[in-house]
C-alpha cells in the first residue's frame, strides 16, 4: 500500500509538471558526433538568440520543459563541435519529441511533430541548393559585380524551388503559426527586386509584412526585411530618412522589436555609402531619442546618444572644417588649412593602421582619386591622420610604405588629441571628408563609392 501511494504521488507530480509546462521538448540521442547541444530561441536575426538549455547528448534522453507561456517562434539546436544548426519551430503548448544520431543530424532526425518534419525537409532542400550560394560567393571573390536585377536572376531557380516548398508547407499549417509567418516573409523577400524608381513596389513590399507581429520578432527575418526595404531608396540622406520614418511610424513602441529595429537603423544610417549620412543620423537620433515620447532606452544609453547628438550638432552645422595642426612622420608640424590651399580639394582621412577595413579602403580611395584627378582635371591633396594613440611610429610608417600612400600626401598622427577627434566625430575608422581650398566642407563621411558623384556635383555647382 505504501509503495502504491508513493507511485501515485510520483505520477501526480509528473502530471502536475507536464500539465503546467507551456511547451515540452524531448530529445533522444544515440552515437552523436557532439556530446552536447544548446537549445536557443531566435530573435530578430540569425545573430541574436535567447539561450534556453544545454543538452547532454551522451545521456540518451533530454527533456526541456518551459513553465512560462511563450509567444512562439523559430528555435535552433546548436552543436558546438560540428558547428551545425538544426532549426525547429515551437509554439505554446507544443509537446515535441525528436530523435537524432550519428553526425548527419538533419538527415537522421525523426519527430512526432508534423510541422517540424516539414521544416526539416525544407532545410534539407536548402542544403541541397547551397552550391548556388557558394558559387555566387566565389564569383564575388573573383571580382564579378552583380546589380540587384542580376543577383535576382542568379538566384531565381533556387528561390522558385524554395518558395514552392514553403507554399506547400503553408497549406498544412495555421496562418497564425510562427512558421507560416516566417515563410510568408521569406516569400516576400524572394519576390522582391528593389528598384529605386518603383515607389509602388517598395510600398507594396513593406505593406505585405506586419513588422509588429510578435511572432515575426522570434524569427531570423526581421533584419533582412529592414535592409531590403531601405534598398528601394537612393543612398542619400534625404531619401533614406523617408524610409526610416515609414518604418518607425509602423512600430509599436512597447513591442519587443522596437529597440532592435532602432539599433539596426542606427547602423544603416551610419553607412558611409549614404551621402550626407551625418545629417541623416543626426535627424534620426534627434527625432527618435531626444524628441521621442516613447522611452525605451536605458537611461545611461540614452545619455550616450544625447551626448553624441550634441557632438553631431556641431559637425552638421559646420561649414568650415576645424583646423588641424599635427606632427608628420618627421616630427614637423603640418597645418590642414595651409595645406588645403595647395590643391583644388583635399581629402581628410582618419585611419588606424591595424584596422582591417583601412587596409582595404585606403588603397582603394587612393587609386580612385588618382583616376578622378585625370578624368575631372582636379588636384586633390590627402591629409591623412593616424587615429590610434597606441600605434608605434614604425608600424604607422610601414603601413604607409606597404600601401604606397605617398602621392600628394601629408601623414600626421592624432595621438591623444581628443578635441580634434570630437570635432570630426572620429571614433571609427576609416573616415573620409572632402574640403575645398578655403577649408569648407564639400562632403562629410563619404565612401569610395560615393566619391565620384560628389566630385561631379561639386564641379557642376555654381561657385
Amino acid at each position: 500500500m505504501h509503495i502504491k501511494r508513493i507511485a501515485l504521488i510520483i505520477f501526480l507530480s509528473y502530471l502536475f509538471k507536464t500539465s503546467n509546462a507551456q511547451f515540452e521538448l524531448k530529445i533522444k540521442s544515440s552515437n552523436t558526433y557532439d556530446s552536447i547541444a544548446y537549445l536557443r530561441g531566435v530573435i530578430f536575426d540569425d545573430k541574436n538568440f535567447i539561450p534556453k538549455d544545454t543538452l547532454e547528448l551522451y545521456k540518451g534522453i533530454n527533456t526541456v520543459r518551459n513553465s512560462k507561456a511563450i509567444i512562439g517562434g523559430i528555435y535552433f539546436l546548436y552543436f558546438p563541435k560540428s558547428k551545425k544548426r538544426l532549426y525547429l519551430t515551437i509554439e505554446n503548448n507544443d509537446n515535441i519529441s525528436l530523435s537524432l544520431s550519428n553526425a548527419d543530424y538533419l538527415n537522421t532526425i525523426r519527430t512526432n511533430s508534423i510541422k517540424n518534419d516539414s521544416f526539416f525537409a525544407y532545410q534539407r532542400l536548402e542544403n541541397s541548393l547551397s552550391n548556388i550560394d557558394s558559387g555566387y560567393d566565389l564569383e564575388i571573390k573573383q571580382g564579378k559585380k552583380f546589380n540587384v536585377s542580376q543577383k535576382a536572376i542568379y538566384f531565381e531557380a533556387k528561390n522558385k524551388q524554395l518558395s514552392s516548398a514553403r507554399n506547400a508547407i503553408m497549406k498544412t499549417i495555421k496562418p497564425t503559426s510562427a512558421l507560416y509567418i516566417y515563410f510568408d516573409a521569406l516569400n516576400a523577400l524572394d519576390a522582391s527586386v528593389p528598384n529605386k524608381r518603383k515607389f509602388d513596389e517598395r510600398l507594396k513590399f513593406i505593406q505585405a509584412i506586419d513588422i509588429n507581429a510578435p511572432k515575426i520578432f522570434f524569427t531570423p527575418v526581421l533584419r533582412p526585411i529592414l535592409t531590403e526595404y531601405l534598398s528601394y531608396y537612393p543612398l542619400q540622406a534625404d531619401s533614406i530618412v523617408k524610409g526610416v520614418d515609414t518604418i518607425m511610424r509602423k512600430l509599436d513602441c512597447k513591442g519587443k522589436a522596437y529597440p532592435f529595429i532602432f539599433d539596426q537603423l542606427t547602423k544603416i544610417l551610419k553607412n558611409r555609402e549614404i551621402q550626407n549620412n551625418t545629417n541623416a543620423y543626426f535627424y534620426f537620433i534627434n527625432k527618435y531619442v531626444k524628441e521621442n515620447k516613447c522611452k525605451f532606452l536605458d537611461p545611461k544609453l540614452e545619455k550616450q546618444f544625447l551626448d553624441e547628438l550634441n557632438q553631431l550638432k556641431e559637425l552638421t552645422t559646420q561649414d568650415t572644417s576645424v583646423n588641424i595642426i599635427l606632427k608628420d612622420t618627421a616630427g614637423v608640424d603640418q597645418n590642414l588649412h595651409e595645406y588645403a590651399k595647395l590643391y583644388d580639394l583635399t581629402l581628410i582621412t582618419f585611419f588606424d593602421p591595424s584596422c582591417e577595413h583601412c587596409k582595404v579602403e585606403l588603397p582603394r580611395m587612393d587609386s580612385t582619386i588618382k583616376l578622378l584627378e585625370k578624368q575631372l582635371v582636379l588636384t586633390i591633396g590627402k591629409f591623412t591622420i593616424c587615429n590610434d594613440m597606441g600605434t608605434q611610429p614604425a608600424f604607422w610608417k610601414s603601413f604607409i610604405t606597404e600601401h604606397h600612400l605617398d602621392y600628394n600626401y601629408v601623414h600626421v598622427s592624432l595621438g591623444t588629441n581628443n578635441e580634434i577627434r570630437k570635432a570630426y566625430d572620429a571614433y571609427t575608422n576609416p573616415l573620409f571628408y572632402i574640403i575645398d581650398k578655403n577649408g569648407k566642407f564639400i562632403s562629410k563621411k563619404l565612401s569610395v563609392n560615393t566619391l565620384k558623384k560628389i566630385l561631379i556635383t561639386y564641379i557642376q555647382s555654381p561657385k
